[in-house]
């Protein structure tokens, strides 16, 4: 089934942050209507997007992290909500910060880093709380819980 060249290229301009090249050179592109340009904050696919029901406040495991005896068990939990959530990339480091050349997107990922990192300190006993409370990005908190926390060697390969 052919596809017209100006759907076609909308539909690739889709996935492109903001500041990219491409997209930039299609909004400048009268042929391709803005509107069919979605931007990537507003795509429920792209990491970057906040759901209204996204909040700082929210808990999203049932057993708050308590020390080395559940964090097998509280990780995993973890992992499956921040997974359905579309963030694992600010747990894992994979979404890195941007350029503050890139408004959008480094404020962006400012704001879903901090979202992240609220989730985090919300499941957290209080004790582990205040020793993680300053570090500035999730993947440093989950990694230092991780180092932290995950010693045994039985326990290692489920880490």
């Amino acid at each position: 089934m052919a596809t017209d060249p100006q759907t076609q290229s909308s539909t690739d301009q889709s996935s492109n942050p903001p500041g990219d090249p491409q997209t930039q050179s299609a909004q400048s592109n009268p042929s391709i209507p803005l509107t069919m340009i979605k931007n990537p904050l507003e795509d429920p696919s792209n990491p970057y997007f906040l759901h209204h029901g996204d909040n700082p406040g929210n808990t999203l495991v049932s057993q708050p992290l308590t020390g080395q005896d559940n964090y097998t068990s509280w990780s995993r939990a973890m992992l499956l909500a921040i997974s359905v959530k579309n963030k694992i990339g600010f747990l894992d480091g994979s979404i890195s910060k941007p350029s503050i050349s890139d408004p959008v997107l480094h404020t962006a990922w400012i704001r879903n880093n901090n979202m992240v990192i609220s989730w985090i300190l919300n499941s957290v006993s209080k004790e582990i709380s205040s020793s993680i409370l300053y570090d500035e990005s999730a993947s440093t908190i989950w990694s230092d819980l991780k180092a932290k926390l995950c010693l045994s060697w039985v326990h290692l390969w489920r880490c």
